[in-house]
């Protein structure tokens, strides 16, 4: 599939990835699928990033962007969604990156699935240097419509139920209930896939890694953890999930996110790894504490 096929506008919402941003930007442009545009929403980064974003330009048209002060990543998705002309669009972070076809193979998916408005892949987490960990993450398995809402709320208690950087849907379709809502500054995709769902829209699923998810120190989930927190919360009370249920999802629904995902890790390293971030947040928020009434 080379130029046939629908246009596809990928949007890349950056600021001081320098040492990331080509590898993201090279595997956009590099797809098997190369009817495509990348529109790169800068928020006027001061390190190699523009530089880079000048070098890519000028070797290849497809690649468009703009570089000013924004209010975050939030504004700036919302930003290129009044840019980008394709009729398929999908939203990648740029630390992140493509396996060589998944365009290829989300565009296939969607054109011969048109009861889907979009359709979502797997991750496997890689360190900085592009190396694999040896675990990653899915896209849920089963129906993903309104009907199924609170089931994946439970189910997927801390993560969202599909892998954003993997995501790609018709246009017209998904973008119907409005943009990203800022309110929802550190889970902008789960508040507006929910949204594409209760609208009455179904997302597939492609059970294949479609993306590299980089992981390291300054990403915004672990930056941000206690606002990550707060606002699935805020969903499930919005989505109804009573006392019980809530409870259930935290419970039941990590043993199921975590044996219902076959990369995930092995048993007693993924039990020390998560006392390891229990026992970081609570000095955290110890730290936090003492010095709000440190300062009083």
């Amino acid at each position: 599939m080379a130029q046939e096929g629908p246009l596809v506008s990928i949007i890349v919402a950056t600021f001081n990835r320098g040492p990331f941003l080509e590898r993201c930007l090279r595997s956009i442009l590099d797809q098997s699928y190369q009817n495509l545009e990348c529109w790169v929403i800068d928020g006027a980064s001061n390190d190699q990033s523009l530089e880079i974003l000048r070098r890519l330009q000028k070797q290849d048209s497809r690649l468009k962007f703009i570089s000013e002060p924004d209010a975050g990543e939030v504004y700036a998705v919302n930003k290129g969604l009044d840019w980008i002309e394709g009729e398929i669009l999908g939203f990648q972070a740029s630390d992140d990156f493509y396996v060589p076809d998944a365009v290829e193979r989300s565009v296939q998916f969607l054109l011969a699935h048109p009861e889907f408005a979009g359709v979502s892949g797997d991750a496997r987490y890689v360190d900085p240097s592009g190396r694999p960990l040896g675990r990653g993450m899915i896209t849920y398995r089963g129906e993903m419509s309104e009907a199924t809402i609170k089931s994946l709320l439970m189910r997927r208690p801390i993560t969202c139920f599909l892998v954003h950087g993997a995501f790609f849907g018709w246009r017209d379709r998904i973008l119907k209930t409005g943009k990203f809502d800022p309110a929802f500054s550190v889970t902008p995709d789960v508040e507006f896939y929910l949204r594409v769902l209760k609208s009455g829209e179904r997302l597939g699923c492609l059970a294949r890694m479609q993306v590299n998810y980089t992981v390291h120190p300054d990403m915004g989930a672990v930056k941000f953890w206690e606002k990550v927190e707060a606002q699935l919360e805020q969903l499930r009370r919005q989505y109804g999930l009573n006392l019980f249920q809530r409870f259930v999802g935290k419970t039941g629904g990590r043993a199921y996110s975590y044996f219902s995902n076959p990369y995930r890790s092995p048993f007693l390293p993924g039990v020390i790894r998560e006392l390891q971030q229990l026992l970081f947040r609570g000095i955290s928020k110890v730290k936090r504490r003492f010095g709000r009434s440190g300062g009083q």
